[in-house]
């Protein structure tokens, strides 16, 4: 795709802009998050929609795993219709979506319009930063870069602070209706501000790519969740999806090596700061968006909180983000995208670790105090890798490159919480099983689902100690998650010190 160069030159009209797109990118990264506070109340049989923990990661899976796929194609409309048609669109699907899935009535139901809320998200994002960079000029951008970067994180770390504040006086529900008057904000302020940049050249849409892609991640993600049941991980309903969404995924690498108009396109990661920046955004964020998962349950199960609290213990994490992103341009200019990078991935790393030392008498504002460090740490981690990745690819190249990058982080969220939610669910499932001799067997299956449908248990059987057993199950089920998203984000700093050193340092 060939681009002209079209800066708003006028500083407020820039702002304003720039204050669209980030609105709208805001309100798409929000909801890979306003769900988790919510899960609790699907998950209860009588307020909900008596999900299990399985289903419960598929209501947020569901979300990321489009958004994820469907962002290849949506960067290929926004560069073949113009960014502005492409945010209008996905904006217009993004309410259509949310509003069905207010009133869904079952989990299948749910997932479903997940989806479709994912193929409004998939447009807007590519759309969002296009608009962000090509609106302008050359020395103004890595401000908007970092700006629009905050959005991105601080929406996923808003979401359950949101959703909290809903939940508190209304319905579930509740927390996707709140994507209509922003979404409708955001459109009027596309008709007043945002200008129709020019497209020289119209890239075609790559449907091989889309389905190949999208049928990929679906195996292997739904593999990924099934190993949490109870099936065992050498069942053929866990193989067969897992390898079979591999094999798909190659396909689809090989396919656009050689596809002329790739919407992903793989030749990008020979680049290698290109491939270093994309990948370690994939660890932040698979860090970060699995832990929310968890977090969730931990403030309103184990420690008691209402929505509401949970989302406010929960809410530093936003502030800190946004402090890390706006300090972190200074910070790399002071020292070097390798060494800010660096030290945000290793205090990243001890925040995810430090729940082994969580438990029921935490207190609440210690919590608080490390999602503020993990959000600040985060921040020196995205904005130096997304501006590394980006700095790498000629002007051409922009669009297709920031589909790969957001593509990556939703990539990066979407296993965040499948393999969490497998661990989470395996681990607790066998810490659980010995407190359930005696009930019988429909109250045990339901008791295994989730914490909150053992406490559910624990109420109709006239069971009290299956509290404190399901508490304790959860709690080793919470450290072990949590100790391994640590090691695994380790491979973060690999990748730091292996590509992201050169321009910069």
């Amino acid at each position: 795709m060939t681009v002209t160069n079209d800066p708003v030159a006028r500083p407020r009209i820039w702002s304003a802009v720039l204050g669209v797109a980030v609105l709208a990118q805001t309100v798409a990264a929000m909801d890979n998050s306003v769900l988790n506070l919510a899960a609790k109340t699907l998950a209860d049989p009588v307020a909900g929609l008596d999900a299990s923990t399985g289903e419960l990661a598929w209501t947020i899976s569901a979300y990321t795993v489009v958004y994820a796929a469907a962002m290849f194609a949506g960067g290929a409309l926004a560069d073949r219709f113009g960014p502005r048609w492409a945010l209008c669109t996905g904006l217009a699907v993004f309410m259509v979506t949310s509003t069905l899935a207010a009133f869904s009535v079952t989990p299948l139901e749910l997932v479903l319009c997940r989806g479709g809320m994912g193929v409004g998200a998939a447009l807007i994002t590519p759309a969002t930063l296009s608009i962000a960079l090509r609106a302008s000029e050359p020395a103004q951008r890595p401000k908007a870069v970092a700006i629009w970067a905050s959005a991105a994180a601080v929406g996923i770390a808003i979401g359950p602070v949101v959703g909290g504040l809903l939940l508190s006086r209304l319905w579930w529900g509740s927390v996707f209706l709140l994507n209509l008057p922003v979404s409708l904000i955001c459109l009027v302020g596309i008709g007043l501000w945002v200008p129709r940049l020019h497209v020289e050249q119209r890239r075609s849409l790559d449907w091989p790519g889309l389905v190949l892609s999208f049928g990929g991640l679906l195996g292997v993600v739904y593999g990924v969740i099934q190993i949490g049941g109870d099936i065992g991980w050498n069942s053929p309903s866990v193989l067969l999806p897992l390898v079979a969404g591999l094999a798909l995924l190659a396909v689809f690498a090989v396919q656009q090596s050689r596809s002329r108009a790739p919407s992903f396109d793989v030749r990008l990661f020979l680049r290698r700061r290109f491939a270093g920046g994309g990948l370690v955004l994939t660890v932040a964020f698979f860090g970060i968006t699995g832990q929310l998962f968890y977090a969730s349950f931990y403030l309103q199960d184990v420690l008691g909180l209402s929505p509401l609290g949970a989302g406010l213990a929960i809410a530093p994490t936003a502030i800190g983000i946004l402090a890390g992103n706006l300090w972190a341009p200074a910070l790399v200019r002071r020292f070097s995208v390798r060494k800010v990078a660096s030290v945000g991935m290793v205090v990243t790393i001890a925040t995810l670790a430090s729940y082994l030392v969580f438990d029921a008498s935490t207190p609440v504002a210690v919590f608080g105090l490390m999602m503020l460090v993990q959000g600040f740490s985060m921040g020196t981690v995205v904005v130096p890798a997304t501006t590394a990745a980006m700095d790498d690819l000629p002007s051409d190249r922009s669009g297709a490159g920031s589909a790969v990058t957001s593509g990556l982080r939703q990539l990066g969220g979407t296993l965040g919480i499948a393999v969490g939610s497998t661990i989470l669910s395996a681990w607790y499932r066998s810490g659980l099983g010995p407190a359930l001799s005696g009930l019988p067997d429909d109250l045990a299956r339901q008791a295994v689902g989730s914490v909150q449908a053992a406490l559910s248990v624990a109420r109709t059987a006239g069971r009290p100690e299956l509290v404190e057993a399901a508490t304790s199950a959860y709690l080793h089920a919470m450290r072990v998650t949590a100790g391994v998203s640590a090691v695994l984000c380790l491979s973060g700093l690999v990748l730091i010190a292996a590509c992201l050193g050169g321009k910069s340092d």
